[in-house]
């Protein structure tokens, strides 16, 4: 089942390997926020007890993918783990044939632009080009988000059946629930059904600065949505009418024009 998660009932015990998994958990402590992570922090994180997490922290160190600060004693991800990375954009075909169509249309709003696709309940930045504005959204390749709050997991995720969607919502956390203010899960099924028929999503954060995030789906031959391209501005620049009025034309035209590509 590419691009999803094995349901516990599906797994085969047969061919499921335990202890590549417990790494991969080890890896995955290592996000945007916990770059640099204790013994101790790890064995919290990945869930592990403290003898396994030694085992799987010096088994990666020694194969290059972790890296030691002699220090501080603190473990971080490693430069081999772009090898990963580089290969990962680099079969994306669909990427690569329409960052010509992200650059023009950074290059015609001055704005962040990023290519983001659909990773479970989350969002992953798989490619961007960054605005030319001092003061402007940084949106790094690797960056995830949960989903359902944002604007390009809302133009991905509209056209999922209304009982997945429902369960989607049951399970945000508290945080990412407030994102849909007072909304219940009906209503949030409504505005994605809105969504779905404006091809187009906008959503307003509150970071330093106030930001608007417009996203619009990029389909495959077959009509799938494959990714969103977003482009992010802040609200010192373009209040919510003017995004709406202004970009959100010029993002929905790109997305038409790299679908299919």
């Amino acid at each position: 089942m590419t691009g999803q998660i094995l349901a516990e009932a599906e797994l085969d015990e047969r061919l499921y390997v335990a202890s590549v998994a417990k790494a991969m958990r080890v890896m995955e402590c290592f996000e945007q926020s916990n770059r640099q992570l204790s013994m101790t922090d790890i064995a919290a994180s990945s869930g592990l007890g403290r003898s396994a997490t030694q085992r799987f922290v010096y088994t990666l160190y020694s194969l290059g993918y972790l890296r030691r600060d002699p220090a501080s004693k603190l473990y971080s991800l490693s430069a081999k783990v772009f090898r990963f990375v580089h290969g990962m954009i680099g079969a994306n075909a669909a990427l690569e044939r329409s960052y010509h169509v992200l650059s023009q249309l950074a290059k015609e709003t001055r704005e962040t632009v990023s290519w983001v696709e659909l990773d479970n309940d989350e969002i992953v930045v798989i490619g961007n080009v960054p605005s030319v504005h001092l003061a402007s959204i940084t949106l790094s390749v690797g960056s995830r988000f949960v989903a359902l709050p944002s604007s390009s997991g809302q133009v991905l995720l509209c056209q999922r059946p209304a009982a997945e969607l429902t369960r989607m919502v049951e399970r945000l956390d508290s945080l990412s629930r407030l994102r849909f203010g007072e909304k219940s899960s009906e209503d949030v099924l409504a505005y994605l059904d809105d969504v779905r028929e404006a091809g187009v999503a906008i959503t307003e954060k509150s970071f330093d600065e106030g930001s608007i995030s417009i996203s619009a789906p990029v389909y495959d031959y077959a009509g799938r949505a494959i990714a969103a391209i977003n482009l992010s501005t802040l609200t010192s620049r373009y209040s919510l009418d003017a995004a709406r009025t202004e970009l959100a034309p010029q993002v929905i035209a790109a997305a038409q024009a790299a679908s299919g590509a």
